[in-house]
């Protein structure tokens, strides 16, 4: 039976990560084949390479999806695109710099971009890797929320005078976070949360929306627990499946 999806927006989970190569071309111009059957966006992540490029990526090293010890923040663009050139023969995987997918998100209405970081994270190059690839270039056009965990990362985000318009969300994954997550998100700018679903029930949503913060849930496969956030009126769903939820 199709899901009545209501008010809840759906969106593809790095492109559409069950149904194609996550964070790949292929994966977003499938989710943008799925446009005209509802799907009205997608979620990805960033993580910035050694020469300050933002490359299309959830790990932190290539060792899950290229089969590589290294790690992306020691590698530039061309080193990251020669070791994905080699794993692209065989697992059909290439790693894309933000810069190029402008193409592969037009036509979405709402955006989720990720921003990776980790210990050894450079802040101010990262925000500077930001301005450039967000601020005047084609994807300054899209309807893009940044996202992340890291509190330091929004504060920074925050203060920037060319970024602080960008909406942002904050993520939250544990039960520790969620109990303070409406007024971090508060103090720290951001205009939605994005909670990892199993924290999530009808009173938690109604919380945040009092706060006026949208919801979105991350990562839902399972088709009864998209009908209860639906039921409890949850903003957005984020899912690996888009083509079987909108489709079957």
């Amino acid at each position: 039976m199709m899901i009545n999806f209501k008010n809840t927006l759906l969106l593809g989970h790095r492109g559409a990560r069950g149904e194609a190569l996550e964070n790949t071309l292929a994966g977003f111009k499938l989710a943008q084949n799925l446009q005209t059957v509802g799907l009205v966006g997608v979620e990805f992540d960033v993580q910035l390479s050694a020469d300050g490029r933002l490359m299309v990526f959830h790990d932190d090293n290539l060792q899950r999806l290229c089969g590589q010890q290294s790690r992306i923040d020691q590698l530039s663009l061309a080193e990251i695109e020669r070791y994905s050139q080699l794993d692209h023969k065989q697992s059909g995987h290439k790693i894309t710099p933000l810069a190029d997918l402008a193409l592969a998100l037009e036509g979405f209405t709402y955006i989720e971009l990720e921003i990776k970081t980790h210990e050894r994270t450079n802040y101010r190059k990262l925000i500077k890797a930001l301005m450039l690839e967000l601020v005047n270039s084609p994807l300054a056009r899209l309807p893009i929320v940044l996202t992340s965990f890291d509190v330091e990362l929004h504060a920074g985000l925050q203060r920037n005078k060319l970024l602080k318009h960008m909406p942002r969300g904050l993520l939250i994954r544990t039960p520790e976070t969620l109990l303070t997550a409406t007024n971090t998100a508060l103090q720290l700018g951001c205009v939605q949360l994005g909670i990892h679903y199993p924290l999530l029930n009808q009173a938690v949503i109604a919380h945040c929306h009092r706060y006026h913060l949208p919801v979105s849930a991350w990562t839902v496969n399972a088709g009864d627990t998209m009908e209860n956030l639906i039921a409890w009126q949850v903003d957005a769903i984020i899912t690996d499946y888009p083509t079987y939820f909108l489709t079957r």
